[in-house]
């Protein structure tokens, strides 16, 4: 390749990577639009807005979806901690009866492996919110 078809192929690169670092032509290249046919601009422009458009309401999708992500993360944790919660409560429930009816050890066991139970859930669950 010569020297100068090598230039003109760098300047006509390098004019395609300008063109194409925004949604919208220069205003020089409109003109030229303008000059191939009636109101072709315009029409570019219209393009660009709509196009604009489209990536806000994409963007503002994304953005609805990850809140929606967080609340439901958000909920199912809580549930989770009501869950835990309700059977620390029936493990020591059950525990208080195997005492009253004379297995104070068992009641003890059974007693402490809900409220730890309910302590390592609520540990975690804190954890993984920070």
């Amino acid at each position: 390749m010569k020297e100068t078809e090598f230039l003109a192929v760098e300047e006509t690169a390098s004019k395609v990577d300008e063109s194409l670092t925004s949604l919208l032509p220069t205003p020089e290249m409109l003109a030229q639009y303008n000059d191939l046919g009636a109101e072709a601009a315009e029409r570019i422009i219209a393009i660009a807005e709509k196009e604009q458009e489209h990536r806000h309401k994409m963007q503002e999708k994304l953005l609805d979806a990850r809140l929606l992500a967080l609340r439901q993360a958000r909920n199912e944790r809580r549930l989770w901690q009501v869950f835990a919660f309700a059977l620390a409560v029936v493990s020591v429930i059950c525990g208080s009866i195997a005492a009253m009816l004379g297995e104070p050890i068992a009641g003890e066991v059974i007693g402490a492996v809900g409220v730890v139970g309910l302590v390592v859930v609520f540990v975690f669950s804190f954890r993984e919110v920070q």
